[in-house]
């Protein structure tokens, strides 16, 4: 892996969030002081960060990758305890195997261009294969489950859950 390589996905996985959420504190911020000044109480938000469980648990090849989305995970508990006064929940959902065009078989992929490159997008069918077994429901996860992380989290269900990391794995820690 080149530095450039390594940068590009620290930029992608980390910094990018980073310079989104720090735009938006100050949004957050001004509103929340004003409706704890009028209400006694702001209105509850809600942060919610992508990782995958690459970032907590590793996984073979994806250094880089595995390294910005700890990232993230580090940006969500500390975003908790320093927001948690604007009444902003804060939480991570780290996704495993989820069917996406990244997941999907590569010998049908999807094919990206980039600075004159072909990046072949997916994984080989042997290696989905061996990695459905890994899971103990026995499959990927759909784009609607894995949505569904979301809207708990988004939800006022989930006005009392700061940060928090959810797996959404199928039970798989691979």
């Amino acid at each position: 892996m080149t530095d450039k390589q390594w940068y590009a996905m620290m930029e992608i996985h980390t910094a990018a969030p980073f310079r989104i959420l720090r735009e938006a504190s100050q949004y957050i911020r001004e509103v929340a002081k004003k409706e704890q000044a009028a209400n006694g109480r702001a209105t509850p938000r809600k942060v919610i960060n992508v990782s995958s469980i690459a970032g907590l648990h590793g996984n073979p090849g994806q250094a880089s990758y595995a390294t910005g989305k700890a990232g993230i995970v580090g940006l969500t508990k500390t975003l908790a305890k320093e927001w948690g006064r604007y009444n902003v929940q804060v939480n991570c959902v780290c996704f495993g195997f989820i069917e996406t065009r990244m997941t999907a078989p590569k010998e049908s992929a999807e094919k990206l261009q980039r600075e004159g490159q072909e990046i072949s997008l997916g994984i080989p069918e042997k290696m989905r294969q061996m990695a459905a077994q890994t899971i103990p429901l026995g499959r990927p996860g759909t784009p609607e489950e894995a949505a569904g992380a979301m809207l708990l989290l988004a939800s006022p269900f989930a006005n009392y859950i700061t940060g928090q990391v959810l797996e959404v794995t199928g039970g798989s820690d691979l």
